[in-house]
């Protein structure tokens, strides 16, 4: 097989990481792209750098939709500082009937002549060199074996990412949006900041005493959430919140569900009186009311009315609906069909609510 080697700290993985893999795959034939994230650092700080197994799972959420995407985790294997040369002098004794090649960006290449007994790794392995149309072809070390594949790779840093992270900065950030989604979730780079991180502990209490099934549903509907409120502008903190929450009673009996409820400061329908189940997310939102009564009020609506939206309802709760409507795990073929159309949220928001208006009527 013939098979690209991607290294990098991947601080987090972004978009021009998988655009290099991606052009390489395509215009070289490799059948597959390891990911090789680094597990001792030797040129960069350790201070901004996240542990490897999360920055692991962040590279495996964002190559997760690509066929022939895949991590190597000989670094860690290995152990000790992270050297090119001996990541593939190992990968070349582990796997003799593969064809390696080593992919870099072409901004790499000025920095070659630096790089640990390079002499002996332009004997070992040829290079495919990932760069943007018209780039000028230079050959910086004796002996290099160099392939192009031409890319419009994006102008980011992981470094740039991390600081927009840090400031709250969110809209254009040239991240997968699940990875931004688990980069929320466990406050990395500290990306919620206060008061998120103190209202996102208050909800992962409530949500640990919930069946794994229901939170598996939870989680997915969140991250939806995420992807969705990017689309339209919203801070992905408020989305990720609300999609955590809105079904933290989904299971609960009529009992805690009318107690909560009460908090919600709204009448709660006939229908919610008659049938408690559907009252949950009166009750979620009364739960946050109670526990956490400084949380923004846009999170507080979206999860009280995420069950029943009104047409004119606000971006968050709309979002939301979608969201959680749309959520894959529930299997039903008309509404996947529906989630993997590309749409505004407008009118993926109307079809929503037709469904939800021949759910109720029967039909």
């Amino acid at each position: 097989m013939r098979i690209g080697i991607l290294g990098g700290s991947f601080n987090p993985v972004h978009q021009q990481h998988i655009q290099i893999a991606l052009a390489a795959q395509q215009q070289f034939r490799l059948d597959e792209i390891w990911f090789v994230p680094v597990f001792q650092p030797v040129h960069k700080p350790g201070d901004a750098l996240l542990d490897y197994q999360a920055r692991r799972e962040l590279l495996q959420e964002a190559i997760s939709d690509h066929a022939g995407l895949l991590i190597s985790d000989v670094e860690k294997q290995l152990g000790g500082a992270s050297y090119t040369v001996r990541t593939v002098a190992e990968l070349q004794k582990k796997f003799p009937d593969n064809q390696f090649f080593l992919l870099i960006g072409g901004d790499s290449l000025t920095e070659l002549h630096s790089w640990r007994e390079i002499g002996r790794l332009a004997d070992m392995i040829e290079f495919v060199v990932v760069e943007r149309p018209g780039y000028e072809k230079i050959v910086p070390v004796e002996n290099l074996r160099l392939h192009w594949a031409e890319c419009d790779v994006s102008p980011v840093s992981a470094s740039g990412i991390r600081q927009q992270i840090r400031q709250h900065e969110f809209a254009g950030l040239l991240l997968a949006p699940r990875v931004l989604f688990h980069i929320l979730l466990n406050n990395h780079y500290d990306s919620l900041g206060s008061p998120y991180q103190e209202w996102l502990a208050t909800i992962a209490g409530q949500l640990r005493e919930l069946p794994d099934g229901l939170i598996d549903h939870i989680m997915a509907v969140a991250a939806l959430a995420v992807e969705y409120g990017l689309e339209v502008g919203l801070d992905p903190r408020t989305c990720l919140l609300a999609g955590l929450s809105h079904d933290l009673f989904r299971g609960a009996d009529s009992i805690e569900i009318f107690r909560y409820a009460e908090f919600c400061r709204t009448e709660l329908s006939d229908a919610e009186r008659h049938l408690p189940m559907l009252a949950h997310g009166a009750a979620a939102a009364g739960f946050l009311r109670y526990r956490i009564p400084a949380i923004n009020p846009d999170i507080v609506n979206a999860v009280r009315w995420h069950t029943f939206p009104a047409d004119d309802a606000p971006l968050l709760t709309r979002v939301l609906v979608v969201a959680d409507t749309l959520e894959p795990s529930r299997a039903i073929a008309e509404r996947d069909c529906l989630g993997q159309r590309r749409m505004p949220l407008a009118e993926r928001f109307a079809q929503v609510l037709e469904l939800k208006r021949r759910r109720s009527q029967g039909h």
